[in-house]
């Protein structure tokens, strides 16, 4: 497809391939020099001509690599006689453009001692597309014989040879850049691997402590980065709080010291979006902060630290001397994995902390007095003091029921880390659906009358098994309705239903309570996470039971989620398949 400009050029449809030809070959803007100017000038001689030129024609200019009696370095492409001559191959020869329509009117032309003899033949380059002219022009009208054209079509093919051939030495130089680059990079990432080993071996290493661990690799990345200091910090309303630092003996800063967050990078690296990296702080704008005035500190590489998806800190390497070239991608990598490590291991740390706690507790607080409860109901059934009436007898026996279930639920939750590992056994039945949620009901009842709430059971769509263990079912539903009851207003109703489809049921527990935050809902089924989770919250619970119904729902092959809204309420559900018709036995 051809397209025409105001003033009648045609320009090709693929003008960017050529010209992206063109700026590939570096020669745009360079100095003269003498390979090309031997051929301008010898054109002068052989022609006879006041001009000779080896032309580049740009995007909005042509621009002279040589030129031969003419001041100019460049003109306007719009007035180019060699953008016309660009458009076919051969030479483009005007004998007299003052009688030319397409040029009289061409400044080049009408001014005083316009051109009006124009010779060129295109250069080409080794892609094949014609980004110049050698040309030769004259004050007085003329025209090439056969053995002229000749010569000009032979000056040109040198002159295009030259031109190739810068193409090639810029090409080749490239390529020599990009080798040593690619040598460069090569170099980082094996030492990146390296570092990375090390980082494992170190994260792995059952000699160390946590404590030990971090020096240990502050100590690796100030090797790696090659700086002096290296900090783990924690921000804390505003101020940085060193909690393991490896610097030498002359700096002063030490573990548990603390900064206002505002004379450190650690604030420049948060307003930057968690990353920041200075080579050389004395000529970047980081020289007006207040840690280059005071620390005097020029080289700086830091990334904030996540526990649990909230901001606990930063890892930062830092130097006295300013860094000779910018950090590498690969730095940039290894900072970036090794604080998402330390905010994982900190994570753990919190999460082993309150696991411990909470398992003592129950082994101390809850497991004794449960059996002494356990023991004495068994005993009065037993007659021990004396005869009972029918009515105490079956409160007593519900009693038992559920205290030996509370039993059994407290020595499951001192077993989460053996059902998380895949070594808990369970023992799946099929049983009716209405039949596990009618004891659900029953079971939970009591518990929901304390906070002066109701549970309601919906009809069933259909009755069909479903293939569980009972008893993980049933501390399933507790979980649920029992937060549900804590969570719902004196008054209100929970209610139970079922949504089924061919081949799986939903069981739904709905409550119109205060719904779950929405800061919290990422973490709502992690072990050990309550919404208020501060001392005086003032809803109980450990924190565990809705991370032990996923991990129970989980293995008995059904999913669990919930929907929510803040202050409207929440609907947790759990979804099981149902059993296939040809196995109808019921437990």
């Amino acid at each position: 497809m051809l397209l025409s400009n105001p003033r009648g050029l045609k320009i090709v449809e693929s003008e960017q391939a050529r010209l992206e030809a063109l700026h590939s070959l570096a020669i745009l803007d360079t100095p003269p020099e003498e390979r090309f100017d031997r051929i301008t000038r010898l054109a002068t001689y052989l022609f006879g001509v006041d001009i000779a030129l080896v032309s580049l024609v740009d995007e909005q200019r042509q621009w002279f690599k040589s030129r031969q009696g003419l001041a100019l370095t460049q003109t306007c492409r719009q007035e180019s006689f060699c953008a016309h001559a660009i458009q076919g191959e051969g030479i483009f020869e005007i004998e007299d453009a003052s009688k030319d329509s397409r040029f009289t009117d061409n400044p080049l032309v009408t001014v005083s001692r316009g051109i009006r003899f124009y010779a060129g033949v295109p250069l080409n380059t080794s892609s094949g597309f014609r980004v110049g002219t050698l040309c030769i022009i004259d004050t007085s009208p003329r025209r090439l014989d056969d053995a002229q054209r000749q010569a000009l079509i032979d000056l040109a093919a040198c002159a295009e040879e030259e031109m190739n051939r810068s193409g090639l030495e810029s090409e080749l130089s490239r390529m020599r850049e990009t080798r040593s680059r690619l040598a460069e990079d090569e170099k980082h990432q094996r030492l990146l691997v390296a570092a990375l080993s090390s980082l494992n071996e170190i994260s792995t290493s059952s000699d160390l402590s946590f404590a030990e661990q971090l020096q240990a690799l502050l100590a690796l990345g100030c090797r790696y980065l090659q700086m002096q200091i290296g900090i783990v910090s924690r921000i804390e309303n505003d101020l940085f709080k060193v909690v393991s630092i490896l610097a030498p003996q002359d700096v002063t800063l030490n573990a548990g010291q603390c900064l206002p967050l505002a004379n450190t990078y650690c604030d420049m690296a948060l307003t930057a979006g968690g990353f920041l990296a200075i080579h050389n702080a004395g000529q970047e704008p980081a020289q007006h902060h207040p840690c280059y005035t005071t620390f005097g500190l020029e080289a700086y590489i830091g990334n904030v630290v996540y526990v649990d998806q909230q901001l606990f800190g930063t890892v930062s390497f830092s130097s006295l001397i300013p860094r000779g070239a910018a950090f590498a991608e690969t730095d940039k990598l290894f900072l970036k994995l090794l604080s998402r490590w330390i905010g994982a291991s900190l994570e753990r740390q919190r999460v082993d902390t309150l696991k411990n706690e909470f398992v003592s507790t129950i082994s101390h607080e809850l497991r004794t007095p449960l059996t002494a409860v356990s023991g004495g109901i068994k005993l009065v059934l037993g007659g021990a003091t004396g005869e009972l009436t029918d009515k105490t007898q079956q409160m007593l026996a519900m009693a038992l029921k559920s205290s030996e279930r509370l039993g059994m639920l407290i020595n499951d939750l001192l077993d989460m880390e053996k059902l998380l590992a895949g070594q808990f056994s369970f023992v799946f039945q099929p049983h009716l659906l209405s039949a596990l949620l009618t004891t659900s009901l029953q079971e939970n009842q009591p518990y929901a009358i304390q906070y002066g709430v109701s549970l309601k059971l919906l009809p069933l769509p259909a009755d069909r098994l479903i293939k569980i263990d009972a008893l993980r079912f049933q501390q399933i539903m507790t979980n649920l309705l029992s937060n549900a009851a804590k969570f719902s207003m004196p008054g209100d109703e929970i209610v139970i239903y079922c949504d089924v489809c061919d081949e799986s049921t939903r069981i739904n527990v709905k409550d119109v309570g205060c719904g779950v935050p929405n800061e919290f809902r990422s973490r709502i089924f992690q072990k050990f996470s309550q919404a208020d989770a501060s001392d005086c919250r003032v809803k109980g619970g450990t924190g565990l039971g809705l991370s032990i119904s996923k991990a129970l729902t989980e293995k008995m092959g059904g999913d669990i989620g919930f929907t929510s809204r803040e202050g409207e309420g929440s609907t947790f559900h759990v979804t099981f398949p149902w059993v296939k018709e040809e196995n109808r036995e019921i437990f």
